[in-house]
């Protein structure tokens, strides 16, 4: 049996200035907590991006070591990296990886636009009829080339004596294949999983609260980053706007079943992220936004809330035309909204006092700027973002390359500067 956490008085420290500040509460200090990604892979090269895919756990030293040097408010373990094995096992078309389909072992995943492994518009009506049937006989079997037998599979007639005759698919030597090949997936995900885990504990031992302790999803994202793709999303909008509608509110309420249960098997978890990609400006009109995007947004929100979690949406363009629309909506002092090249002045208009912000840092100075040039960026956010409390200092971007001077740089200027 694991042993009880017992958090540090650094931990309770840290996650008291996190929820007062997530509270706009004014604090002794501001929070600085960067997301990274793949940056203690690249900045110590203890391992790659391919062997961390393969174990988690090769990527312990690395995240364990940064953290000790750098100490974050928060930590970041290595959650963005794809598991792999499991992937290439069951066949995975969606997702090119290092060191198998991409050459380098340390290049980023990359999610392939594959038009065959899209469902149809047509099918969106299909698709909230019978979600889970629809997944396990259409969609698995597009996405994984070793799940194709699941095309065979309906366990919605299995009912009765009669339905006994739908268990005869169970003797057929590729469906026996599969679900052992699914069983065997099934384990490698339950090490990935212990020890992804396993790093996160012991940086909560060492005295850090996890930044993010799962993620919830946009049900507009879920068609369009993968069971439509981007360009169909944004043309069902126009030519299948029913037919959408429909789909993404079979798709709340799954999204919202799916945070409850979550937090019932994990009820220690805190901070929930949402990334959202696609309601930003440029893409989708504030009309769509509100019709398409933010209904079932708003709903995730609020279940990560009533379940005592702290919803954060990493909003990843401009959105200055709906900004309102989101601070007008969002329960007050409960929520955190990374910014990312959106109107300062105007954010802190309508969320301060109510809504926690995090940004502000050029991400691309750490990288190929100098300690000089991040020193006069950290200041100048500082200026401008904090004042009243309520705000996370955090890069732009998620970060996986800096120069270690300029990274110095950073958090040394941060604890001196970053007083209230």
């Amino acid at each position: 049996m694991a042993e009880e956490f017992v958090p540090s008085p650094k931990f309770l420290e840290r996650m008291k200035l996190f929820t007062d500040t997530v509270e706009c509460k004014k604090t002794d200090r501001i929070p600085l907590a960067p997301m990274i990604m793949y940056l203690p892979i690249y900045l110590y090269g203890l391992t790659n991006v391919h062997d961390v895919m393969v174990n988690y756990a090769n990527a312990e030293e690395s995240f364990l070591r940064f953290h000790e040097e750098y100490q974050p408010d928060l930590s970041w373990g290595p959650q963005a990296v794809f598991p792999g094995p499991h992937l290439e096992l069951l066949g995975c078309n969606y997702i090119n990886m290092p060191g198998v389909q991409i050459p380098d072992p340390n290049a980023a995943f990359q999610v392939v636009d594959n038009e065959d492994g899209y469902m149809d518009a047509e099918e969106y009506l299909e698709f909230a009829e019978d979600p889970t049937g629809f997944v396990m006989r259409k969609i698995l079997p597009r996405h994984y080339s070793a799940l194709k037998p699941l095309e065979m599979i309906d366990f919605s007639t299995m009912i009765w004596q009669s339905g006994c005759y739908g268990m005869i698919p169970f003797a057929i030597p590729p469906v026996q294949e599969m679900f052992g090949k699914m069983a065997q997936a099934g384990g490698m995900m339950m090490q990935t999983a212990q020890a992804g885990g396993a790093i996160m504990g012991k940086l909560a031992g060492m005295g850090f609260p996890n930044a993010c302790d799962g993620c919830f999803d946009s049900p507009f994202d879920v068609f369009n980053d993968t069971l439509r793709g981007f360009m169909n999303a944004s043309m069902d909008m126009l030519e299948y706007p029913d037919e959408m509608l429909v789909a993404i509110k079979a798709m709340t309420k799954i999204n919202n079943r799916k945070i409850r249960a979550s937090f019932a098997q994990n009820p220690w978890q805190k901070t929930m992220v949402c990334y959202i990609h696609n309601g930003f400006d440029s893409f989708m009109s504030r009309e769509q936004f509100e019709t398409f995007y933010w209904p079932g947004l708003l709903e995730a929100v609020k279940t990560v809330i009533d379940c005592g979690g702290i919803p954060r949406l990493y909003i990843e363009d401009k959105y200055d035309m709906k900004l309102d629309i989101i601070a007008r909506d969002l329960p007050a002092n409960k929520c955190i909204v990374t910014l990312i090249n959106c109107d300062v002045e105007k954010a802190k208009k309508l969320f301060n006092g109510k809504v926690c912000i995090d940004g502000g840092l050029n991400g691309v100075l750490l990288q190929h700027g100098t300690p000089e040039d991040v020193v006069k960026n950290v200041k100048e956010v500082v200026d401008v973002w904090a004042e009243g409390g309520g705000f996370i200092l955090n890069a732009d971007v998620s970060l996986d390359l800096a120069k270690e001077e300029n990274l110095k740089a950073l958090y040394y200027t941060a604890r001196d500067y970053m007083n209230y």
